[in-house]
């Protein structure tokens, strides 16, 4: 069967984790090694916070602005969510955050003619306008949908879908999504 679209999501699949920035932000922050030690889908048991949100009993949002908030009492400051992100993204080259498997792929993709777009939660919300429009490999995909505008729950995306044809008309009917406060986003393709 040939393809002519890939998406994918950009959080965990393109960008790596926080989780895996650990290191690079002791450094940053000069702090001993292993300070960060909570390391949510990689080792659930060394994070109760991780085990909350799988439980919905805290929404990812929530999630990252406790951790933010931690890490900041580490270096005595009160951070907010988008300066924990700076601190984890900021700061570093481009293959030092974004995965060399997708900035690989995104280049094969490309020489064979298959169009590549990114399905993300909230990218904006996350890392703001700016950052994303200095980010090279946001460049290199035909379509980005992003949640951060959804002033509702919080929803979750499958981490990678594929379609036909991303040429072709592809009809995303959100029927007043944010009106319903929908917790899920269907594709119809």
């Amino acid at each position: 069967m040939n393809y002519s679209g890939l998406m994918l999501d950009f959080g965990g699949v393109i960008l790596k984790t926080p989780f895996e920035m650990h290191r690079a932000v002791e450094n940053k922050l000069n702090l001993p090694e292993n300070s960060l030690n909570w390391y949510g889908p990689f080792e659930p048991q060394s994070d109760l916070l991780w085990r909350k949100m799988q439980a919905d009993e805290i929404t990812e949002q929530d999630y990252w602005k406790r951790k933010s908030l931690d890490v900041g009492q580490l270096i005595g400051g009160k951070w907010s969510l988008r300066d924990y992100m700076n601190c984890c993204y900021h700061g570093f080259s481009e293959d030092q955050i974004i995965r060399i498997e997708a900035t690989e792929l995104l280049a094969k993709l490309k020489r064979n003619d298959i169009s590549v777009g990114i399905l993300t939660n909230e990218i904006e919300y996350f890392h703001g306008k700016d950052w994303m429009d200095n980010l090279a490999i946001l460049k290199e995909v035909k379509y980005l949908i992003d949640g951060s505008s959804c002033k509702s729950t919080p929803w979750k995306v499958t981490t990678i879908f594929c379609f036909k044809s991303l040429r072709q008309s592809i009809k995303i009917k959100l029927l007043k999504f944010k009106k319903l406060k929908c917790h899920k986003l269907y594709f119809f393709v």
